[in-house]
């Protein structure tokens, strides 16, 4: 846990660098830097490679934004709340930034579907770096649990510690998860490389673990509908079933 890394003096102000938001931006470098690396080996252009994982950035935080403040409207039905208080969800994210990504590379003429097939150990082990920021912000947090590797937040700036009891590392959960898929693609035979079938099949993989660590969680923010499933939930079940459909599809029109 620590929500303030350092503090930086610019220009004569103090300016906090928070935990949360130096591992998000070391995961996303992380994974831009991979994906320019397999563009140049996949021969596509760099240049338009690195423009286009610019505009999918801008609006993967846009769409992430956008999503916490809906989440945050009909957890509260008060539409300031999210404004006021700020925040990211990542399933907000998936929708903009592939249409983004989509639409800059098909304007560049980029190899879209291959290039993305072939980053999808990236984009597992970048998320899995800014997952850890929300262990370092205390957000995001698990629900109280005394196991054998609980953790307990101290920091008042973290909303964990709000109570400060014994929890489950949520956060962590889900980092160690997304580097064994990081690990499991990586190892993973490239087959029909430029069918979209490899990034779907994580799509689908990530839905489970998501859906799967989502039961661990403890804050109110994640959202609850139908006194059951978070926000996260229902977006994961959504997520697999679109993978699943397109996965049949796909191995229905080659066989």
């Amino acid at each position: 846990m620590l929500p303030i890394v350092t503090e930086v003096d610019l220009f004569g102000v103090r300016r906090p660098i928070g935990g949360y938001g130096l591992a998000v931006a070391i995961g996303v470098f992380l994974t831009c830097a991979l994906i320019a690396r397999v563009a140049h080996r996949q021969r596509a252009d760099v240049g338009a490679t690195i423009a286009t994982l610019g505009y999918s950035a801008g609006a993967g935080f846009a769409g992430s934004w956008l999503m916490f403040v809906i989440v945050e409207w009909a957890r509260t039905g008060d539409p300031m709340t999210g404004l006021r208080n700020g925040g990211l969800v990542f399933y907000g994210a998936v929708p903009t930034a592939a249409i983004a990504s989509y639409l800059s590379a098909r304007s560049f003429a980029l190899p879209y579907l291959r290039i993305l097939d072939l980053s999808v150990p990236a984009i597992a082990a970048g998320h899995a770096i800014g997952r850890v920021g929300c262990l370092l912000g205390g957000c995001c947090f698990g629900s109280e649990w005394h196991g054998p590797w609980a953790i307990t937040y101290t920091d008042p700036m973290a909303p964990a510690s709000h109570p400060s009891v014994p929890r489950h590392p949520t956060p962590l959960y889900e980092s160690f998860g997304l580097m064994a898929l990081a690990f499991a693609f990586a190892l993973m035979p490239v087959k029909h490389v430029g069918s979209g079938q490899r990034v779907l099949l994580y799509a689908a993989s990530y839905a489970i673990l998501r859906f799967l660590v989502e039961t661990t969680r403890g804050d109110r923010i994640r959202g609850v509908f139908f006194d059951a499933l978070s926000t996260s939930q229902i977006s994961s079940i959504a997520l697999f079933a679109f993978a699943v459909v397109m996965i049949a599809r796909h191995r229905a029109k080659t066989a």
